[in-house]
């Protein structure tokens, strides 16, 4: 074959080719166009997916510090709940279906009638209320007995006191009226009324002045009330003082502080007690110098229930640690979303430890099966103190166990030691409502006075004793003596 021929014959073939290229090569034009978009949208996605990443982070450290203030608001409203309502939980946390209030089957109360009766008042219609027929009156009666107060009036009374003269000591001598106190204008009653308002009631003087005008047609200035109170005050100092000694003297005290305010500047109340004694003083300072004042000199043996304040952990005493508060921070620790393992196992140890303390102490004291529980039971706190938790929450749970130590068992070794301050906090709850209504004090002076009356009014309360009458015999001179001419 000529090479004319086969160049005639490849044309057809070389032709061919050529249209494939153009065609692979247009395809491969295409190909790249599309490529260089999809790259382009890739490089938008990542720039976008950089950019939610980035927003998923601060949205989970959100959600982490949101997290935790729900959880420490939660725990909080638990414990304002705990302390204003009895919830129907039991200890182990599980519901109970027991319903509030008396239980089926249990005797009913109801109010017994009167043992007299002062007055008898027969009742009966003229007319008929309906039709306003007139009607004769009938033997057939329904008794129905009514108790109610009388409105009272102020009585002034003019008492002529003799001046008299002793021949014996050379004296000129007068008497006191009975109901009275000397330098004061106003009566036992009036005194005994402003002062179960004041300190019983928590009553602020504008509302006494405002209830001694319309109940009573009295009327007096605040400062005067308060004039009347600095007066008492006065009075009660020698039972303020007997108060402290008392306190002094008693085996086993409790102590409690709560912040106060004096002219608008922080300050503290501080309150020392018994079981038939509360001491309230106010001061300037929440320093250990209070308790170191205030319990000074007390009796051989003592044993102070407290919180886990600093401030009293030097006083020269047996100490026992409040139960509640520490189990509270690991009852509130455990409950938290993010609560780790340890720390719900630490507050079953310790719930179960503060049971086993419970029975101990609830059984005949007997030296020296206190002193075997003891040893027993400071081994299982050591254990709990040389555990090494990893986690944050039950670390610090471990420490306010650790502070504390021993001081979790001392009412193991004493006898009619409670476990829990709860007697503290009781009674120093009048001065936190106190505190709530009116603020705090005025004055250092209003401070003193609120602090004197109130120990002398709590502590006849403790006793058992009617307030009235024991506030009577404490404003009375002793060993009075006088004689009405005239009967009243």
């Amino acid at each position: 074959m000529s090479p004319l021929e086969e160049l005639e014959r490849l044309r057809p073939e070389a032709k061919t080719l050529r249209q494939r290229v153009a065609t692979v090569t247009n395809a491969w034009k295409r190909q790249t166009t599309k490529a260089e978009r999809l790259e382009q949208q890739l490089k938008t996605v990542q720039a976008e997916n950089r950019k939610l990443q980035h927003e998923v982070k601060q949205l989970r450290g959100e959600n982490e510090s949101l997290t935790e203030k729900l959880s420490s608001i939660s725990a909080h409203k638990d414990k304002l709940a705990g302390m204003i309502f009895k919830t129907n939980v039991d200890r182990s946390g599980k519901g109970t279906s027991r319903k509030r209030g008396a239980q089926q089957g249990h005797k009913g109360h109801y109010r017994k009638q009167p043992n007299r009766i002062d007055r008898e008042v027969y009742v009966c219609l003229t007319n008929c209320p309906t039709c306003d027929t007139e009607l004769s009156q009938s033997n057939a009666v329904d008794d129905r007995i009514i108790e109610d107060i009388p409105i009272p009036q102020v009585v002034v009374t003019l008492y002529h006191i003799q001046r008299q003269w002793c021949g014996r000591c050379g004296k000129e001598v007068s008497a006191v009226p009975p109901g009275t106190i000397p330098g004061f204008r106003f009566g036992m009653n009036l005194l005994l009324v402003i002062l179960t308002l004041k300190y019983r009631l928590r009553t602020p003087l504008a509302r006494i002045r405002e209830f001694l005008k319309h109940h009573y047609g009295f009327r007096v200035t605040e400062g005067g009330i308060q004039g009347i109170l600095h007066r008492l005050k006065e009075r009660f100092l020698p039972q303020y003082q007997k108060i402290l000694k008392e306190i002094r003297k008693t085996k086993v005290k409790h102590a409690d502080e709560t912040s106060w305010r004096i002219e608008g500047q922080n300050a503290w109340v501080w309150l020392f007690a018994t079981q038939k004694a509360a001491y309230y003083t106010i001061e300037e300072t929440r320093g250990k110098g209070v308790p170191e004042r205030v319990l000074k000199g007390s009796a051989p043996g003592s044993v102070l229930v407290r919180d886990e304040y600093a401030a009293y952990r030097k006083q020269p005493m047996d100490q026992q640690s409040c139960w509640t508060h520490t189990l509270r921070v690991s009852r509130d620790a455990s409950r938290r979303p993010d609560a780790s393992a340890e720390i719900t196992a630490l507050h079953a140890e310790l719930n179960a430890m503060f049971a086993e303390v419970g029975a101990v102490i609830a059984r005949p004291f007997v030296t020296a099966e206190r002193r075997a529980a003891f040893v027993s039971l400071q081994a299982r706190l050591t254990e709990i103190e040389a555990q090494p938790y990893a986690h944050c929450d039950a670390q610090a749970v471990q420490t306010r166990v650790r502070n504390q130590h021993v001081n979790l068992l001392t009412a193991v070794l004493h006898d009619n030691v409670p476990l829990t301050n709860n007697h503290a906090e009781r009674q120093i709850r009048p001065m936190v409502v106190t505190r709530k209504i009116s603020g705090g004090s005025r004055s250092p002076q209003g401070a003193a006075t609120h602090a004197v009356n109130m120990s002398v009014l709590q502590t006849i309360t403790l006793k058992g004793k009617p307030l009235m009458a024991e506030i009577k015999k404490l404003l009375t001179l002793p060993e009075h003596r006088y004689a009405l001419l005239e009967t009243e």
